[in-house]
């Protein structure tokens, strides 16, 4: 048989066999090979449906009805079941698809894709903003978030965005505020998006839906539902319920009700012109008196006399003004003096003038009848006679006199008290703290009451508060802000720093899956702080770059994105780190580290070596317009270009605060103001970093949140905003010990606003040492006022009363040390080394010398304290003594010190430098000698430090100033003080090294020489004049410095 046939007569083809032709006597397919689509021994039998392929060995995809093509396997009517898709429907849906041909596309899944074939979501989580099991039903309205859980704020229609909450039209209803529309207006505003502010409310603010006064009280000078309405003209006061006085032009101040001026009407008195003229007086002011009355009485108004007709003799008139003419005396001129010759006498006693006596009469007033001439007896008794009376008259008027000063004197003593007193009128400003009468009483049981950090609940019918954040979970860790630098102090004794911090959540809280990615885990600084998901700061991608960094938003109480706590730049992330303050619209970044904290570093410079030095980094140049170092910081104006576009950015560098420990709390708060007073144009967030992003910085934005928050509203809440921070960044603010502008209605509560911030970054505040310094920084910022005044208007703002002032701030605020703090002074072996037993030095402030001879030891009465510019240091000490010399020269020696100024005169007794060049003065370790013999005031005296041992010696300079006498508190002469200065600043400058200053007690000359130099330094560095925050520095070393008014006026 052929190839093609086989069996009886090969009358039968062969099936469909895939090499050649089949057996010609059975028709078996050799190899046992079919052609695709059959199968069988010979080939003949189609492949059954699902079956197809060589030998039907392949099985169909999963096609929809009819199966596939037995040959190709392709599905014949093209459908496939849900969850299957190509030709042969053998491939499952992608990532994001499902259903009949894959045609359906998954919803919005959290994790990962779909079911393939239902669509339901993997791991039965949506992403923020949908619900149900495919996660494809957006969030009803009124609702947003991970499974829709949350409620949308109280926005106005189209109502809330589904994913993040945000308001679509950011038009808010009347009460609310904020991109949420879920935070209560503020104290004293209402309206929509609380943009309309309060009237003159009284007591309890105004309802923020209306704006009507809770209580309907006005404040003084305002009326209506809202208290907007001043008062009318001629009303004042609260709700403007009284009536304005006899004030001259018929208005008044609308508050007080004062007379403009204080012009009464004729017949008032006083700053209202309400009080009627004193007895004996009338008119405009009660200027006029009306002395000529009976009593001194008359109508307030005109002058007119009370009783009619009742002038004091010699006057008449309705106002008792005229003197009575000529011929006329007495009460109301009635009598007459017809006995007078030329009828001339006096008009108020009657007697006659100079004339005498008409023929006929006799006595004073003419009166008596008589002869002419009387005989000497009548004469003598006439004149004994009036002689007597005259006695007896001036001995009444005197007891008359004497009995009405009495009275009046012991009226004006005693005078009459009012003795209804108000019962809510109190000093402080919790009334929840009066009726405790001691700490002990308060913490008998070991706790802190609750009472003293909640806020007094007020009864409200209307509810207009019902969801206000009073209510939230930290509600009781409200603190008055009056009550704060004591709430604190009993909380670091009870050890409450460590519970509240102990109770805040850490570690990671969030999804943070893109900081762990494998292509970002190189960004990171540290492999355990990665930025949360959903507040991260994403890049805007180009070429081949990535959206991450290390960074996340961190919210305050008024805004979302207020600001951006990242780590310290490596390297590898200072293009992206630039690129997020360019995107971002930045121009203030703060950074809280040093970039190398003993051998780790923390931070990769990102900015440009020296000023105007160029640095380019990616698509960004960078230029130092400005650097000024101070102490404590650095300030840097940077110009931040990119595609011919330039920007400032402010770039403050506080560089003393060591990594995982808290800075010096008054250096802080100075440094924050200095922050917070520059001006800048951009409005995006604040940048702050440390190393990881989350200690150090979480202290700071707590301080800046805080602070601002309690000068808004009156109140903050330091645990509050620290948690909201870890919720953005991990473990922000890292130690306990890591906040005060008095508001009577305030609270503060720290542990809140740590909760805060830990929902947006992990760990904010790092320990419980940041967490404490919270506390302590916000006490600095509301208690310690801002003294500083600008360069320009020091002349014109200086006055006693602001001397006085300062002066008195100074004295409550200075420190008390514990005695334990003075150990060193206070051994037995240094007693004799004091020159004044009440003044020693703060063990923790004082320098320990080292090079000290056989006989001595570490000890001096000296204290340090830093520059403002150079980092050097000034050491105040006492005029030495005869057994503290060897000390001395230790001091200078340790500290490379190559200049001393002494602000005494040289006691011959005690030489601190050789008399002249032929001597030198030897101790254990040095000699010194004198290198010049003649003095100016300009070249010092130049004498030569050597030590024994080392061989090495160091030239100093010694200023003497000598215009001070001993009695004088403050030198003789400003002008010699200020030359002085000048010439050992001059000195001190071109050395950059540290000064000795020496008067007899280490205290009363040095501090004000110290405070002089201090506040000229800083002066020169920040372009104002603060000679409080100087003194309170200075007093922080040595309390006694600045002791009395006079120091501080000169």
């Amino acid at each position: 048989c052929q190839d093609d046939s086989y069996g009886e007569n090969c009358t039968y083809h062969c099936g469909n066999c895939k090499w050649a032709g089949c057996d010609n006597i059975n028709g078996y397919c050799p190899h046992k090979r079919c052609s695709i689509g059959w199968k069988g021994l010979k080939c003949d039998i189609p492949c059954p449906a699902g079956s197809y392929g060589e030998n039907c060995e392949r099985r169909c995809g999963h096609c929809k009805a009819f199966g596939c093509n037995r040959t190709s396997g392709e599905c014949i009517n093209t459908l496939c079941t849900a969850g299957w898709t190509g030709q042969k429907c053998d491939r499952e849906c992608q990532y994001n698809s499902y259903g009949e041909n894959c045609t359906n596309h998954c919803g919005n899944c959290k994790w990962a894709g779909c079911d393939n074939i239902n669509g339901h979501c993997l791991y039965k989580q949506c992403s923020i903003g949908w619900k149900g099991q495919k996660c494809d039903t957006p969030c009803p309205d009124g609702s947003y978030g991970e499974g829709c859980a949350k409620r949308c704020g109280h926005c106005k229609d189209p109502g809330c965005n589904k994913t993040n909450g945000d308001c679509i039209n950011a038009s808010c209803s009347a009460g609310w505020k904020g991109q949420k529309c879920d935070r209560a207006c503020a104290s004293g505003h209402y309206g929509e998006n609380c943009a309309r502010l309060c009237g003159h409310c009284k007591d309890f603010g105004c309802n923020r839906t209306n704006g009507n006064c809770l209580t309907t009280l006005c404040s003084a000078g305002w009326k209506g539902q809202k208290c907007d309405k001043a008062c009318a003209i001629h009303s004042y006061g609260e709700n403007c319920a009284h009536q304005c006085g006899n004030c001259i032009q018929s208005t008044c101040d609308r508050i007080n009700g004062n007379c403009a001026d204080n012009e009464c009407s004729a017949g008032w008195r006083g700053q209202r012109c309400d009080t009627e003229c004193d007895r004996g007086t009338y008119g405009i002011n009660c200027s006029k008196y009306c002395n000529n009355c009976v009593n001194e009485s008359c109508d307030h108004l005109n002058g007119i006399c009370q009783i009619s007709g009742s002038c004091k003799a010699g006057y008449y008139g309705p106002q008792c003004s005229e003197v009575c003419v000529s011929g006329r005396f007495g009460t109301n001129c009635i009598d007459t003096c017809s006995g007078c010759l030329n009828e001339d006498c006096e008009p108020f006693s009657g007697n006659c003038t100079q004339d005498g006596c008409r023929n006929g009469y006799t006595g004073y007033r003419c009166h008596l009848r008589g002869t002419a001439s009387l005989n000497n007896g009548e004469s003598k008794s006439t004149i004994v006679g009036g002689i007597i009376g005259a006695i007896l008259a001036v001995i009444a008027i005197s007891l008359i006199g004497i009995f009405i000063f009495r009275k009046r004197t012991k009226g004006l003593s005693t005078p009459k008290r009012d003795t209804h007193f108000r019962n809510d009128v109190k000093e402080s400003c919790n009334p929840e703290l009066e009726n405790i009468s001691s700490t002990n009483n308060m913490y008998a049981n070991g706790t802190l009451p609750v009472n003293l950090y909640r806020n007094t609940e007020l009864k409200d019918t209307s509810n207009v508060y019902s969801n206000t954040e009073a209510n939230n979970a930290f509600s009781e860790y409200n603190i008055a802000v009056g009550n704060l630098p004591s709430i604190a102090t009993i909380k670091r004794k009870n050890n409450a720093f460590k519970r509240e911090y102990s109770m805040l959540p850490k570690g990671s809280n969030f999804p943070h899956l893109e900081g762990e990615r494998e292509e970002n885990r190189h960004k990171n600084r540290f492999l355990t702080t990665f930025p949360y998901d959903h507040s991260r700061v994403k890049l805007e991608m180009y070429d081949d770059s990535t959206d991450y960094i290390n960074a996340n938003y961190i919210k305050n109480y008024s805004k979302d994105k207020a600001y951006i706590a990242t780590q310290g730049p490596k390297k590898i992330t200072l293009s992206d780190f630039w690129q997020m303050i360019w995107q971002e619209n930045v121009d203030t970044i703060v950074m809280v580290t040093k970039l190398m904290e003993g051998e780790k570093k923390k931070c990769e410079q990102y900015w440009p070596e020296s000023t105007y030095k160029q640095l380019v980094i990616d698509k960004f140049t960078l230029k130092s317009l400005v650097e000024k170092e101070n102490t404590i910081y650095t300030y840097r104006c940077i110009q931040l270009s990119c595609k011919n576009t330039n920007r400032t950015v402010h770039h403050f560098h506080f560089t003393k605060w060591p990594d995982h420990d808290v800075p010096d709390k008054t250096d802080l708060v100075n440094f924050y103001r200095k922050v917070k007073s520059t001006p800048t144009n951009l409005s995006g967030p604040m940048v702050v970093h440390c190393s990881a992003g989350i200690g150090r910085t979480g202290t700071f934005l707590a301080l800046d949140a805080l602070y601002e928050h309690g000068k808004t509203t009156g109140f903050v809440n330091i645990m509050e905003y620290t948690h909201m921070m870890r919720q953005d960044r991990m473990n922000m603010i890292q130690t306990v010990v890591s906040i005060k502008h008095y508001r009577c209605s305030g609270f503060v509560n720290i542990m809140e606003y740590t909760h805060m911030m830990r929902q947006d970054r992990m760990n904010m505040i790092q320990t419980v040492e940041q967490y404490a310094t919270v506390y302590d920084v916000l006490v600095e910022a509301f208690t310690v006022p801002q003294y500083a005044i600008p360069r320009q208007d020091f002349l014109n703002m200086l006055d006693s009363r602001l001397i006085e002032r300062e002066y008195q701030k100074l004295q409550d605020l200075k420190p008390v040390t514990e005695a334990n703090k003075f150990q060193a002074g206070k051994r037995k072996e240094n007693v004799p080394k004091n020159a004044v037993q009440i003044i020693l030095p703060h063990d923790y402030y004082r320098p320990y010398l080292m090079s000290y001879g056989r006989s001595s030891n570490d000890y001096i009465n000296a204290v340090k304290i830093p520059s403002f510019t150079d980092g050097t240091n000034i050491f105040v000490t006492q005029y030495p003594l005869l057994n503290t010399i060897g000390d001395f020269w230790s001091l200078v020696y340790d500290n490379d010190c190559r200049t001393i100024v002494i602000l005494e005169e040289i006691n011959e007794d005690v030489p601190v430098i050789p008399s002249d060049s032929d001597h030198k003065i030897s101790n254990d370790n040095f000699i010194i000698s004198r290198n010049s013999q003649n003095v100016s005031l300009q070249d010092g005296v130049k004498v030569s430090l050597r030590h024994k041992n080392k061989k090495e010696e160091r030239p100093i300079t010694v200023f003497v100033y000598n215009d001070w006498e001993d009695n004088n508190p403050i030198p003789n002469s400003t002008k010699t003080m200020v030359d002085f200065l000048e010439i050992v600043s001059t000195t001190t400058r071109a050395d950059h090294e540290s000064i000795v200053v020496i008067c007899r007690d280490g205290c009363t000359r040095s501090g004000i020489f110290v405070t002089l130099k201090l506040v000229l330094e800083k002066m020169e560095t920040d372009d104002e004049v603060d000679i409080f925050q100087v003194s309170r520095r200075i007093q922080t070393r040595r309390p006694q410095f600045l002791s009395t008014i006079v120091s501080c006026e000169h």
